[in-house]
């Protein structure tokens, strides 16, 4: 897959919804309002990076290199909830990644080709499919337009209008498939 910036920002922005409702519904139940502000943050973060980093060092996304970026962008995101002071425990902060970019890959893997058969040819961008003129407003022909066009001599010569000529039908067939009678009327 070689996704566009629009694509990577879209398809992101997509796969972190599961995440973001395991962090609020995390939130809501402990109080700690950190579980959704790492969600924010990776998702902020993603963002700067597939606007900024990614379009200039990848050019094709080979399937092993999503864990590769993955890594990455935990070492990053640990360090962004340090500086920040993210009321998280360190240990609460990893296993959470973990289990957010899990659900996010799923969500690419499986549920995005199935709600987006063209997601992945669509470079990663959700698009509207189309005729981009309708078949109706195509131009046709002049020729086929015009009322008193007549066919040319080369479209008469080849057309079953004419007759075949006594001395071709006297001919064996040039594939051998098709018998010729020996005598044939004469026209």
């Amino acid at each position: 897959m070689c996704p566009t910036p629009l694509g990577r920002i879209e398809t992101r922005a997509f796969i972190l919804i599961g995440p973001a409702l395991l962090g609020l519904i995390l939130s809501l139940a402990t109080g700690n309002e950190g579980w959704i502000v790492l969600i924010g943050v990776y998702f902020l973060m993603g963002v700067a990076l597939d606007l900024t980093i990614y379009p200039l060092v990848i050019k094709w996304q080979p399937p092993w290199l999503t864990f590769v970026l993955a890594v990455g962008e935990f070492v990053l995101l640990y360090l962004l909830a340090q500086v920040l002071e993210i009321p998280l425990q360190p240990v609460d902060a990893i296993w959470f990644y973990w289990v957010s970019w899990t659900l996010a890959i799923w969500t690419k893997v499986a549920i995005l080709p199935i709600l987006s058969l063209a997601w992945i040819e669509n470079a990663g961008e959700f698009r509207a499919t189309g005729w981009s003129i309708p078949p109706e407003y195509v131009p046709v022909p002049a020729i086929a337009a015009s009322q008193d066009a007549t066919p040319g001599a080369l479209l008469r010569e080849f057309s079953t209008v004419n007759e075949v000529p006594v001395e071709l039908r006297r001919l064996p067939s040039p594939s051998g498939v098709h018998h010729t009678p020996e005598r044939l009327p004469a026209a």
